[in-house]
């Protein structure tokens, strides 16, 4: 293994003793020097230096009866904050979060979509107003991250491939040019699964299906969403689940984002707070339509479940509305129809937030400074 040089030795202290105080909130000079077994004048040079960049404070003292009583430290949250967004055909979500993934601000608006200069030009002056009523200079913002109805360009760029709306082409410079800020442009079934790991960092091996009103997945190996060679793994929407049924926006038949998309399970004008209202005051047709729903969803999660032996998490706009009876009741329909039963489920519920998508787009960027401290 080759020598570290002094400069690569003074990086990853620097690294490292944010890093612990990131980890472990309020922590002392002492527990820093034994925690990372590096001396205290080593510590006390970083520690200054990060706080002369404003990524830690001091914040106290710790309480002793003798003796003089160690300064503590911790992160500061908003050193750098970071900004989401979602885009839906007739709806734009923004969210500001902190270095903790804390939602600062948020806003929701309706905005028709289209591919246009002038709509990229409109929604871009919101994110501005955005920024100037949360009070946040935009030296401290990280960037913009658009969680979009569409694969991606690996590096955030470009839009390259879209059905639901027109935004193949699309290219993040659209944006920055207005905003002056970093954009990147994601998936927003990966945004939802950056999310969930954020709040579950213990799953490792997974298959996310964002149940949002359009279906999307993500498949996550130690830890990381995979993306494939041309990120298109994880489209779990196109995978046919019923030959020659239901034509998909995509222009196959029988995809399951045509009976498992949250679209599938609404009628016209009907909304998620309508549809279960309704249902669980006791609707007959409300009933039968969702139970018909899950024993679609049942056959997918039972057939990805054979391609991959992991747990499957359920997530997106519909996971806040699913309760432990209904994932009871998935459990049970797929051990009648598996060649392999478990006693055990493998289906875990994602994150409940409503805008999962705008705070996952954002996290995206959040941890990439994180990983560069």
């Amino acid at each position: 293994m080759d020598k570290l040089s002094l400069v690569d030795i003074k990086k990853k202290n620097y690294s490292d003793i944010y890093h612990f105080i990131y980890k472990h909130g309020k922590t002392s000079k002492q527990s820093l020097a034994q925690g990372l077994q590096i001396s205290l004048p080593t510590v006390n040079q970083h520690l200054n230096t990060l706080m002369e960049n404003g990524l830690i404070e001091q914040c106290g003292q710790l309480q002793s009866q003798i003796g003089r009583r160690a300064n503590v430290y911790s992160a500061v949250s908003q050193a750098r904050t970071a900004i989401g967004v979602e885009v839906l055909k007739d709806q734009t979500t923004l969210v500001m979060i902190d270095l903790f993934g804390n939602v600062v601000n948020s806003r929701r608006f309706p905005f028709i979509y289209e591919n246009s200069n002038e709509y990229c030009r409109q929604v871009s002056q919101c994110i501005l107003e955005f920024i100037d009523a949360s009070g946040i200079s935009h030296s401290k913002i990280l960037g913009i991250g658009f969680g979009m109805q569409g694969l991606a360009s690996s590096d955030g760029t470009q839009m390259t491939y879209s059905k639901i709306l027109d935004t193949e082409g699309l290219t993040s410079q659209a944006f920055q040019q207005h905003v002056g800020l970093p954009c990147r442009l994601m998936h927003d079934s990966e945004c939802a699964a950056v999310t969930t790991l954020w709040n579950s960092p213990e799953i490792q091996d997974s298959i996310y299906l964002s149940l949002a009103y359009h279906l999307g997945g993500a498949i996550i190996i130690h830890g990381e969403i995979q993306q494939g060679l041309t990120g298109k793994s994880g489209t779990i929407e196109h995978m046919t689940l019923i030959p020659n049924g239901r034509k998909c926006y995509c222009g196959q038949l029988g995809c399951a984002e045509c009976y498992c998309s949250v679209d599938a399970l609404l009628n016209n004008e009907e909304d998620l707070d309508t549809f279960f209202t309704k249902k669980n005051a006791g609707s007959t047709k409300h009933i039968e339509r969702w139970k018909k729903y899950l024993d679609y969803l049942a056959i997918l999660a039972n057939n990805l479940h054979l391609v991959i032996e992991c747990s499957i998490i359920l997530g997106g706009h519909l996971a806040p509305y699913m309760e432990e009876k209904d994932f009871l009741y998935l459990h049970e329909t797929i051990q009648k129809h598996t060649a392999f039963p478990e006693k055990e489920s493998f289906l875990l519920q994602g994150s409940r937030y409503p805008d999962s998508v705008s705070i996952g787009a954002a996290l995206k960027l959040v941890k990439s400074f994180l990983s560069h401290v």
